[in-house]
């Protein structure tokens, strides 16, 4: 009994991740999640009491399978820190199936503060944290006036246009995304 009530906890995970990231928060009912879970409404609230409920579960299914291949990205003895920013960005774009933009207005529009919170520190530990660990450990100086904190959350902002899943055919590689970041566009130093 207790692996059937994880396995439909799962599928409701599953459809409600696809939901969220077509149509954002707002625009996904608990209906529409129950209906393609094939589960009652009823059951679903066994699971989750909320449609906000549901999309923490979403969140932290998202966030910890992605935690996992990022913290091997970054303590990958074998590459060199331009080598682990294209990995790093890499794996958003393929891991991380929502639309950056859209998830964090979400966090901040249609949740509430507890639940914002709880998500951002969530969003910290997972993503931020084990970049922030690689410009502290990077094999290349930084420029005067820079921490990795800027360093971190600079890289973050580039990479969220590039991590729209309707962006796949993108003008810039990811590789030449972190090429720009890290050299910059001036041919002179």
């Amino acid at each position: 009994m207790e692996k059937e009530t994880k396995n439909t906890r799962v599928k409701i995970i599953q459809v409600a991740t696809r939901l969220f990231m077509d149509n954002g928060y707002q625009s996904t009912s608990t209906r529409q999640i129950a209906q393609l879970a094939e589960v009652t409404q009823p059951n679903l609230y066994h699971h989750f009491k909320n449609k906000e409920e549901v999309y923490v579960g979403v969140i932290e299914s998202l966030l910890g399978d992605v935690n996992k291949e990022l913290v091997k990205i970054v303590g990958n003895p074998s590459m060199d820190t331009i080598s682990k920013l294209q990995k790093f960005a890499e794996c958003l774009k393929t891991k991380h199936p929502f639309d950056f933009d859209l998830m964090m207005h979400d966090f901040r529009t249609n949740l509430a503060e507890e639940t914002q919170m709880k998500l951002f520190s969530l969003w910290n530990s997972s993503y931020k944290a084990p970049l922030l660990n690689l410009f502290e450990e990077s094999d290349f100086a930084m420029r005067n006036g820079l921490s990795p904190e800027i360093a971190t959350t600079h890289f973050l902002n580039t990479l969220s246009p590039y991590i729209k899943t309707e962006q796949s055919n993108a003008s810039l590689s990811i590789t030449r995304v972190v090429d720009l970041f890290v050299f910059g566009v001036s041919a002179t130093k």
